[in-house]
């Protein structure tokens, strides 16, 4: 063994990591059996022994999904594909400071990636800063991705099991083996914080509604996500033809979908997603392959079963970012529109087109009261920042009220410097901030030193929300919980401040 390896025990047997600087790190550890041949679309089964020591040294294979690009503005911003992928993908990654019995803060990261893409193994997503800084144990996750991960026909239920949310189902399932182990990696099984981002945020929020899931974690971060948008069987029903006809079938066996190669349930897939959502009203921005409601993972619209109590103990930290959807639409190649599109693009999302209208001219007033850019791409991203962003964790935050749990919300206005600023404060802009792994992404952050000041003020209030449920701390006083009346929100960017009104009108389109 190399002079820096380390060896953790864990109940199925034993794992060879190595100490990289002051922390352990143990990567690609399984976490559940290989979802393959007669397991694809089965919920996770449970791991098998091994004999002897097992290299824990490299990432698992990330899961199955479409290629990203390896270069361009942005490679990487979204998380890395260029890894190897895998059905065989259900593996975890570990960093801890000690492998003793310090009994530590657990951090569980849930990517995102629109559930479709992205890994717990992203060079962003490096847990050494964050587990030296706070003296933390961070996990990241990897889940099934698109149809493999989510696929929710009936005809694949079996053994009493439900269809769908098999994805969920390997976060559920991940998040059991911290229980079962983490304290053989000197973390505490009872201070379990989850959070993630973009669809990892979703994920978030959705776990915090399930069943399934209660009592596997004691605090909830959700960055830039949301809890009321998901597939009914309505929907689902609408879905799959479309899903099968790409695949040149006709209400297929589950045999017959389990045979399948990989390159077609990812073809298929592919081709779906770019169905305009009047054409496959499923393919709207609530996600093309998401959670069903109705499963036993899942008994009601998360928010719902929030707002009536489900999670009420557990401590929430949610927010999002001023400009979200100025880099999608980037990345989407929305560099220039015209009244009659942007209304276009919004109609199918925000009800019809007369209330896109009406939003439209409201956000195009407050907007020239402001003095802010009233051109149709700077409206249209306003509105589906609020529409899919900033309106739907208001909404989580005031169904909170009155719970046991703590609650606090927060806003990033830190503007990326790429397109000359034209981004603002855009969606994933959070990560590197928050894991320390700034370095990585200077073209996206900047590198001005007050980048990483604001970096490690965010860092210090996630591992503080960790550790205690509180995002207070020395450099952030000041940080009241929010209330539906008094909706206290910690700002962070140039000038962090704590503000209770932040654009109510435009918010209250939502509410």
């Amino acid at each position: 063994m190399a002079s820096n390896s380390v060896t953790a025990q864990t109940l199925k047997g034993s794992l060879q990591g190595q100490t990289e600087d002051s922390v352990h790190v143990f990567r690609g550890v399984p976490f559940a059996q290989p979802p393959v041949g007669e397991l694809r679309w089965r919920r996770p089964q449970p791991l098998e022994s091994w004999a002897g020591v097992r290299d824990a040294l490299e990432f698992g294979p990330i899961s199955i999904q479409p290629a990203r690009p390896a270069a361009g503005p942005f490679a990487g911003i979204m998380g890395h594909s260029q890894e190897r992928a895998s059905e065989d993908c259900l593996y975890l990654n570990v960093w801890t400071p000690g492998l003793d019995d310090g009994r530590r803060p657990v951090m569980v990261w849930i990517h995102g990636g629109g559930l479709s893409s992205g890994s717990g193994s992203s060079p962003a997503y490096d847990g050494a800063p964050l587990a030296a800084r706070g003296d933390v144990v961070i996990v990241t996750i990897n889940y099934r991705l698109g149809a493999l991960g989510f696929l929710p026909d009936p005809v694949l239920a079996q053994d009493g099991e439900t269809e769908g949310n098999f994805g969920f189902h390997d976060m559920v399932a991940a998040l059991q083996w911290v229980q079962d182990e983490i304290s053989g990696f000197g973390g505490d099984p009872q201070n379990v914080t989850i959070f993630g981002e973009s669809a990892g945020g979703i994920a978030v929020g959705i776990l915090l509604a399930s069943p399934l899931s209660e009592d596997l974690f004691q605090h909830a971060i959700i960055q830039s996500g949301a809890a009321d948008r998901l597939h009914s069987r309505e929907s689902v029903a609408e879905m799959l033809p479309f899903y099968y006809r790409e695949l040149g079938l006709d209400q297929p066996s589950a045999q017959e979908l389990r045979q399948l190669s990989v390159d077609d349930v990812l073809q298929a897939q592919s081709a779906l997603a770019g169905a305009h959502p009047a054409i496959n009203p499923a393919a709207g921005l609530h996600g093309l392959l998401n959670a069903v409601i109705e499963d036993n993972f899942l008994d009601g619209m998360p928010i719902d079963v929030v707002r009536e109590g489900r999670g009420s103990g557990v401590d929430l930290l949610a927010g999002t970012m001023r400009n979200e959807f100025t880099l999608l639409s980037a990345m989407s190649g929305l560099t220039d529109m015209n009244e009659e599109r942007a209304l276009e693009l919004m109609a199918p999302l925000v009800g019809g087109s007369e209330r896109a209208g009406e939003c439209y001219q409201t956000y195009r007033q407050l907007r020239i009261q402001r003095g802010e850019a009233t051109d149709p791409l700077a409206i249209y991203n306003a509105v589906m920042t609020d529409r899919q962003y900033r309106g739907s964790t208001r909404r989580l935050l005031d169904a909170r009220e009155g719970q046991a749990g703590g609650t606090y919300s927060y806003l990033v206005e830190q503007q990326s410097p790429m397109f000359e600023g034209r981004l603002g404060a855009p969606h994933a802009l959070d990560v590197p901030l928050i894991w320390g792994t700034t370095d990585l992404m200077r073209d996206f952050v900047g590198d001005d030193p007050q980048v990483d000041q604001l970096s490690g003020f965010m860092m210090d209030a996630w591992l503080n929300f960790a550790r205690t449920g509180n995002p207070t701390t020395n450099a952030l006083p000041g940080w009241p919980q929010y209330r539906a009346d008094r909706p206290y929100t910690m700002v962070f960017g140039p000038d962090v401040r704590t503000v209770t009104a932040e654009r109510e009108e435009e918010l209250a389109l939502w509410r």
